[in-house]
């Protein structure tokens, strides 16, 4: 366990007292309760709709552009809106109608879509958290299943990340690249796991380092896969099995306490769970030693406030990180101005 923090100035200068600070500059270790770090955040507050997003500070988001910003080379991070084609979960595809007007003079057009169902950012209202001694799931600030479908309220929806947009430096950890070049085979429809050590080790080789406030991506190959070896019966096989796999990150406390202690802002992926799916109960290291599983959405979304984006199109982003000879960038993304909103798609951009 570290040291007890300042009580009155945070390592990044900000006074205890201000709500950007709030809980987030303690270890993981020194936290009151890992599962409920918005206690005392005030309820339909600006730091209660921002959750984790308090760390994208100006001073940060300045920063992250002043040293990223180089070339000018961007890419989107934004998958089509029609993949997945053929979803699971009951999942339907995208609709979209062009509609004329004055008799083809003019044309509108109409979507109707699950952000889920392709490239999107989770929102503080899309998973809540079990209960610890019974009673009912909670979702970030302690906001209850009422409160989300109760017509008229909004707490911690969208609109709160629509206001000021998610911005600020961005990592990848590229594990598929880092796995092709160890010779390890993977599906990523399956129940493969990268482990802390092993995300760490990319990091090493890619000679990435981190910074507090950075916005973490890791890409398992999801979209190469689904575009480039799967049949379309591979495909359908996918959205009707009852039991779906997805590879991912390992969901461990150590997982989680380097997501936290490296302070980062949000988190996202390639991968449909960002984590290995379903939970698994334990991981199995090398000697036979098993370290206990856990599922971190009950963490990162209700318990930290921590967006959690998954299915991103990463592949024009490692491309651009090869080219460019480093994984660090400038992340700009503006989820939909829905009050009360659950997920949105990203509509995110890389800046090199």
């Amino acid at each position: 366990m570290g040291s007890q923090p300042s009580l009155s100035k945070s390592t990044n200068g900000e006074s205890l007292s201000s709500p950007t600070s709030h809980h987030n500059i303690l270890s993981y270790d020194l936290l009151p309760d890992p599962r409920h770090v918005w206690t005392g955040v005030t309820p339909q507050s600006r730091e209660e709709g921002l959750g984790r997003l308090v760390l994208l500070t100006p001073e940060v988001v300045a920063s992250a552009a002043s040293t990223c910003i180089r070339s000018g080379r961007r890419v989107g991070l934004n998958w089509d809106l029609t993949k997945l084609d053929i979803a699971n979960f009951n999942r339907a595809p995208a609709q979209h109608h062009i509609v004329p007007l004055f008799g083809g003079v003019a044309y509108d057009d109409v979507y109707i879509f699950n952000p889920q169902q392709s490239s999107q950012w989770d929102g503080l209202r899309h998973f809540s958290a079990p209960p610890e001694n019974g009673g009912e799931r909670l979702f970030y600030g302690g906001t209850t299943s009422k409160e989300i479908t109760e017509k008229g309220n909004t707490r911690i929806g969208l609109q709160h990340w629509a206001k000021e947009g998610i911005c600020g430096r961005g990592v990848l950890l590229d594990y598929k690249e880092y796995a092709r070049r160890h010779g390890v085979e993977y599906s990523t429809f399956s129940n493969h796991s990268v482990s802390l050590a092993t995300l760490l080790d990319v990091a090493r080789e890619q000679g990435t380092t981190f910074k507090r406030g950075d916005i973490l991506f890791v890409r398992i190959g999801v979209i190469e896969e689904w575009d480039e070896r799967m049949s379309p019966a591979d495909k359908l096989a996918y959205a009707q099995s009852e039991n779906p796999q997805h590879a991912g990150l390992e969901g461990t406390e150590e997982m989680l306490r380097w997501i936290w202690d490296e302070g980062f802002a949000a988190v996202a992926g390639d991968a449909i769970s960002f984590e290995v799916y379903p939970p698994q109960k334990v991981y199995k290291r090398e000697g036979g030693e098993e370290v206990r599983g856990l599922f971190m959405h009950e963490y990162l979304l209700p318990g930290w406030g921590m967006p959690v984006g998954e299915l991103f199109d990463l592949e024009g982003l490692s491309r651009l990180c090869k080219e460019e000879g480093r994984y660090e960038f400038f992340v700009t993304a503006a989820p939909l101005n829905m009050p009360g909103g659950v997920s949105s798609p990203p509509n995110c951009i890389a800046i090199f």
